[in-house]
């Protein structure tokens, strides 16, 4: 073989070689993930649960962001590959996931509310109370009128403070009815992130709910 045939066969041997290569680059890119995309609004006491849970549904979070007109909710957006294993089996599981946190935000707020509609009737007939006695003291029609000013004015504002003591004792005693339905939710949403393959630690959900509910 001469020197010139030799380069030759070099030349012709990197050339297979590249061509090998580039046939496997396109054969991978062949192969490319497709992916389902998802944006979840959430309150953002419930990011991390609910972050976690998607992952363990094979979600993978891409971007968080505030929502639009609410300084208490945020965007989270999600993509998973569309040809991921048991699929059907996790949209399934996703319905029961998304009903779940759904509940556990009603509960939450409910729990956050409770005692309020009370306490702002009671502070509204209060302050119509107290303004009546103010009224009825500034007409300056006598001394009796004056005294039953007054005196209904000091009933507007016991009124208004029983109202502050109202919205305690309801908060507390409907908290205490809703806190272990809100328990049995986080129990449900444990259990379907188990059944994901990819479980997610009870404790760590009881922690999210330990700091939503401060």
């Amino acid at each position: 073989m001469t020197l010139d045939e030799s380069i030759i066969a070099k030349i012709k041997k990197f050339i297979k070689t590249s061509v090998g290569i580039i046939k496997g680059e396109i054969m991978e890119n062949e192969k490319a993930v497709s992916y389902d995309y998802k944006v979840v609004r959430v309150r953002r006491e419930m990011e991390t649960i609910v972050t976690d849970c998607y992952e363990s549904l094979g979600w993978e979070l891409t971007n968080t962001s505030s929502s639009e007109f609410s300084l208490f909710y945020l965007n989270l957006s999600f993509k998973r590959d569309r040809k991921i294993e048991h699929k059907n089996e996790l949209l399934k599981l996703q319905d029961k996931v998304d009903t779940i946190i759904a509940n556990i935000e009603s509960l939450q707020s409910k729990k956050k509310n409770a005692g309020k509609p009370e306490a702002i009737t009671m502070g509204v007939v209060g302050a119509l109370t107290l303004g009546g006695g103010m009224s009825m003291t500034m007409l300056n029609t006598g001394v009796g009128m004056i005294a039953g000013g007054i005196a209904i004015g000091v009933v507007g504002i016991a009124i208004g403070l029983l109202g502050f003591l109202v919205h305690k004792c309801v908060r507390k005693k409907k908290g205490e009815n809703i806190q272990p339905v809100l328990e049995s939710e986080y129990d449900k949403l444990a259990d379907i992130c188990e059944q994901a393959n990819k479980p997610v630690s009870y404790t760590h959900l009881r922690a999210h709910e330990t700091a939503a509910n401060l």
